[in-house]
């Protein structure tokens, strides 16, 4: 039986401004490609250091480059056209990539990539508030909760449904409604750090990951706290309208070590604030089944 190989394409680029970069950020991790080196003359271009920093040899010399990584394909992405001439008469015109042929390619490589970026923001993210949705919330618990297993530290989950947003999305129209959904989600986001989540998880539910939590009261005081900013009235489009929240609360490890777990407790919890007369905070017992 033959054996079947696969040749990996060893790449050099020279240039390491716009283009540099984004030929490292498009084949650093293809399988069929090597960046065997970077080369610009300015040793602090962009590209040089995200170079370094992926063990990425980098040179300042075009001879000392072409000797030390042998044979290779070249994509010359300085404006330079002797550096593109001179390449070639080394490696042959086949193997090197230059002038209009080389910007075109990084020009269409970066434009590729921030397409990319903004397909997969508008995958993670809802449309209406620009908050992480419930694919993303949920990527962030499952590490969040890596994190706090190895640290040994506390999670605080909290579950908030907003109460009387169906009676002003009705009859204030919704419009309204949906400043008023992007208003609260802003007020929330003041509340916690920056290391924190709030995701929407669609409607007027929403969700909070409190990452490595003091105390259960810290978290405790976080929830109060986003009450009364919800609390307080909303001046929209010229029409004031007032909401509160209902929050629920679970802990890990407390009330769970899964994502599903610790959400529907929190979600059950949130219920019980509902009953409990709306406008409050419930955290779960501490008794909980995991089976759930």
């Amino acid at each position: 039986m033959m054996e079947m190989t696969t040749s990996v394409q060893r790449i050099l680029v020279i240039g390491a401004g716009r283009g540099g970069v984004a030929m490292i950020d498009l084949f650093i991790k293809d399988p069929m490609i090597m960046i065997v080196g970077i080369v610009d003359v300015n040793p602090e271009a962009p590209g040089m250091e995200i170079a370094r920093n992926n063990n990425i040899p980098t040179f300042t010399d075009v001879n000392d480059a072409l000797a030390k990584c042998g044979s290779c394909m070249a994509l010359n992405l300085s404006a330079d056209e002797n550096v593109t001439t001179y390449v070639e008469s080394k490696l042959g015109s086949k193997n090197v990539i230059g002038g209009f042929q080389a910007r075109f390619l990084w020009k269409l490589v970066t434009r590729l990539k921030k397409t990319n970026e903004q397909v997969l923001h508008l995958a993670h993210h809802d449309a209406l508030t620009g908050l992480p949705n419930r694919i993303l919330f949920y990527d962030r618990l499952t590490q969040a909760i890596a994190r706090a297993r190895r640290d040994n530290e506390l999670i605080g989950i909290l579950y908030l449904d907003l109460d009387g947003f169906k009676l002003v999305n009705d009859t204030m129209g919704h419009n309204i409604g949906d400043a008023l959904l992007r208003e609260a989600s802003k007020r929330i986001m003041e509340c916690i750090r920056d290391s924190d989540t709030v995701a929407r998880m669609g409607g007027d539910e929403f969700t909070v990951i409190l990452c490595n939590g003091r105390t259960p009261e810290h978290i405790d005081r976080v929830a109060r706290k986003i009450i009364d900013a919800i609390d307080s009235p909303f001046l929209l489009d010229g029409k004031s309208c007032s909401v509160s929240v209902s929050i629920g609360i679970s802990f890990y490890p407390n009330h769970g070590e899964t994502p599903d777990q610790l959400v529907k407790i929190a979600d059950s919890a949130m219920y019980s604030a509902k009953q409990s007369g709306k406008n409050c905070c419930r955290t779960a017992e501490l008794v909980i089944d995991h089976t759930l």
